[in-house]
């Protein structure tokens, strides 16, 4: 079960409140007036956490930059011949120097 201490009681248990947060490792919610304020929780599951916070920005942001390919990718497929032809007419005079320069690569 979920502990929970009232904030004044919390000051006059800190000690005590503490120890038990780190023996039992378990969370402890602070409470004003019946409402929750805050939770104590070993040092450890917090670094866990901000580590897990990390992870999931990184991962938020891979996927935007999957989706944002993805949509590149479904604009270029929905290119008409007529546009498809123009692009190769660009990019042909700039031969694969050209195409590297520009941070492209030509497939074989």
């Amino acid at each position: 079960m979920l502990s929970t201490v009232q904030a004044t009681d919390l000051r006059r248990r800190v000690r005590e409140v503490l120890d038990q947060v780190q023996t039992r490792r378990e969370p402890v919610v602070v409470r004003t007036y019946d409402t929750p304020q805050a939770v104590l929780i070993p040092y450890e599951d917090f670094e866990a956490y901000q580590e897990w916070q990390t992870r999931r920005r990184e991962r938020a942001a891979w996927l935007a930059e999957l989706r944002a390919i993805a949509a590149d990718v479904s604009a270029r497929a929905a290119l008409s011949d007529a546009q498809a032809a123009a692009l190769i007419d660009e990019a042909a005079p700039l031969g694969d120097e050209g195409l590297v320069a520009k941070g492209e690569t030509r497939v074989r």
